[in-house]
């Protein structure tokens, strides 16, 4: 495949990260220095990300996502980290090629298609006059306001890949059910983050869901590294059938 894929760690299991948007796999960086001795770990730029952000064919919707992350899988059979909507295309792998997929983490994950989800916000910016604009200040906030103009152009493209993947996620079928998933799930969310909906959809739909919040916020994979170094320890051991 043309995505450069990095491999860490060491031990029996393998767990793969999956960033969200306007991001990149080093994002996990800390994370991933609080695993090395206990599992072997890969991350990747998604494509329209990051080292991604000119690969073949980019941007991709979800179901590009979902075929990337497969590929990256390799046939090994691993445990899939989604940040965000990184955790869209997580569950998404796991429905598709589920030989591949032992146990799923989703962080404040979103199914934009579940009932009850109040997207009026994201689909206004999606679909507004500039929605690569719209999605980058939504997204970055003040930190875009400080960005020069140069910088707002370099990251056009992301933002591109950014809004035609939650616009796929959107459409009127959805991509995947994630009620087929047969493997442990586990739901990690924030205090300042109750994803009520989702967590109640999770619960009523999947089979196996397990729950788990610590205070933090949506970035937790960086400035919480310890405890979403706990949610991924907790499926390698559901996994496994020891949790």
């Amino acid at each position: 495949m043309d995505l450069a894929v990095t491999e860490a760690g060491e031990g029996e299991a393998l767990v793969v990260f999956v960033h969200g948007v306007l991001d990149s796999g080093r994002s996990f960086s800390r994370v991933v220095d609080l695993l090395a001795s206990q599992c072997r770990m890969r991350w990747y730029d998604r494509r329209g990300y990051g080292t991604s952000t000119n690969a073949t064919g980019a941007p991709v919707d979800v179901n590009g996502h979902i075929e990337d992350l497969v590929a990256v899988l390799d046939g090994r059979r691993a445990v899939v980290v989604g940040h965000s909507f990184g955790g869209v295309i997580a569950a998404g792998a796991a429905v598709r090629a589920p030989e591949s997929v032992a146990a799923v983490v989703l962080y404040e994950t979103v199914l934009a298609w579940v009932s009850g989800w109040d997207d009026r916000r994201m689909r206004q910016m999606l679909w507004s006059e500039d929605p690569e604009d719209a999605g980058m200040r939504l997204m970055l906030g003040a930190k875009y306001d400080a960005m020069s103009a140069e910088a707002r152009l370099r990251l056009r493209p992301q933002a591109r890949a950014f809004v035609t993947e939650e616009r796929s996620a959107r459409a009127p079928t959805p991509p995947y059910d994630i009620a087929a998933l047969e493997i442990p799930v586990v739901y990690g969310f924030s205090e300042s983050f109750p994803v009520v909906v989702m967590r109640q959809y999770l619960s009523a739909v999947v089979r196996d869901v397990e729950l788990v919040t610590f205070p933090g916020d949506h970035f937790a994979h960086r400035t919480a590294p310890a405890e979403f170094a706990g949610l991924v320890q907790l499926a390698v051991r559901r996994a496994s059938g020891k949790a």
